[in-house]
């Protein structure tokens, strides 16, 4: 008799266990709503939130949901601030505006609204291409978990659109504390974050995360089973420092 391998064993319970989605649960759209609630709600649409991430400062204001990214840092050619307002963009050195061709506009562009994007987790997961979908899940570390699928349409959801997010928000506190992602730039693959050193400045939650990766080829809906079983290398921390949050 051919023996099966324990590990397929092992998913296979999971998948049982992740299939106990009831009818009764909230939709998706109502989790993030109550996510966004949780963290900061109202609070973001007219916010000025300005924090240090690595060797760069982050300066964005929300006006009715509108955003304006200032990213500052100094190296040997003086202070180089960059701006964004939409997707207009300038350069400045020392005071003094630079030119520079499109794809690196694009490049810079899509650096700081990644950090931004992930700083003000979850507001902008109600945007109009936000694509969302429930899941079904089992416990993480002894709590319950709703689980939802992020995707992105082609029009309006930026150059990653084709990435997808997991969100792991909680039953009972709707805080997102793990997320997940796939991506495809630089020969892609999966990343799974735990959240920690939780607090709330004027009324928005913030929070770091641990950085997690996987050596090898799983999907991204499925790195709750690679953490719980021991599965994930710890790859970097996202640590978010000096924030000062103003709310008009």
């Amino acid at each position: 008799m051919k023996r099966v391998n324990p590990v397929i064993l092992v998913m296979l319970a999971f998948a049982v266990l992740q299939s106990g989605c009831g009818v009764n649960h909230p939709s998706a759209d109502e989790i993030i709503s109550k996510a966004i609630e949780k963290h900061g709600g109202e609070l973001y649409a007219n916010a000025d939130v300005r924090f240090k991430f690595r060797d760069h400062i982050y300066q964005t204001k929300i006006n009715d949901g509108e955003f304006e990214v200032q990213r500052l840092h100094k190296n040997d050619d003086g202070e180089i601030v960059d701006k964004w307002k939409g997707k207009d963009f300038v350069r400045q050195i020392n005071s003094k505006e630079i030119e520079l061709d499109e794809m690196k506009k694009a490049d810079l562009y899509n650096n700081a609204n990644s950090v931004v994007y992930f700083a003000l987790l979850p507001y902008r997961l109600n945007d109009p291409a936000v694509n969302k979908q429930l899941m079904c899940t089992q416990d993480v570390e002894g709590e319950p978990y709703y689980k939802v699928e992020i995707t992105f349409d082609s029009n309006g959801g930026g150059e990653d659109f084709e990435d997808s997010f997991i969100y792991w928000i909680h039953k009972d506190n709707f805080t997102v504390d793990y997320l997940a992602y796939s991506f495809h730039i630089n020969g892609g693959g999966v990343r799974f974050r735990k959240a920690y050193n939780q607090r709330e400045i004027n009324g928005i939650r913030f929070q770091d995360y641990v950085n997690y990766t996987i050596d090898t080829d799983f999907p991204a809906h499925e790195l709750d089973f690679a953490f719980e079983t021991g599965k994930l290398r710890e790859l970097s921390r996202i640590d978010l420092e000096d924030i000062q949050v103003s709310v008009k």
